[in-house]
């Protein structure tokens, strides 16, 4: 009786702590910021790829979160725009990992949006870029 207690309890352990660790990986929407389906890529093999917008600050999206997240400091700072502004971007990992290439789930924030590479869209919005890498079954 005492081991079938035992297992309980490890087995409850055991749930608390995956939905812990599936809590850890779930991404929070920022407050009042639209899915914008045009401007999302399409999903690949490889990464699923969410774009919301918000007319609110790049500083205000940020401060929200980075109490949530983990954030990644980029080597280096965005791209600088035709006018000789630099895009201002930020990193965050949704799971924790120790850095870009190992996160399987990172948001990006970036503003202006800059739709073309050519920058002939540049629109005045803060971009929340959510990006997911996409497990096949021989990796789960």
């Amino acid at each position: 009786m005492l081991k079938l207690a035992h297992y309980g309890i490890a087995a409850s352990i055991f749930v608390v702590a995956a939905s812990l660790v599936s809590a850890g990986q779930n991404f929070k929407q920022y407050p009042g910021a639209k899915l914008d389906d045009k401007i999302s890529p399409p999903s690949s093999t490889r990464l699923q790829t969410q774009i919301y917008v918000s007319p609110d600050s790049y500083d205000k999206v940020v401060a929200f979160y980075k109490p949530l997240y983990k954030e990644y400091a980029m080597p280096s700072g965005g791209p600088m725009l035709p006018s000789g502004k630099q895009i201002q971007w930020s990193f965050f990992l949704v799971d924790g990992a120790k850095d870009l290439s190992e996160s399987k789930s990172w948001i990006k924030i970036q503003y202006p949006y800059v739709g073309s590479q050519d920058f002939k869209d540049i629109r005045n919005v803060t971009v929340i870029q959510v990006v997911s890498k996409v497990q096949d079954d021989a990796h789960r």
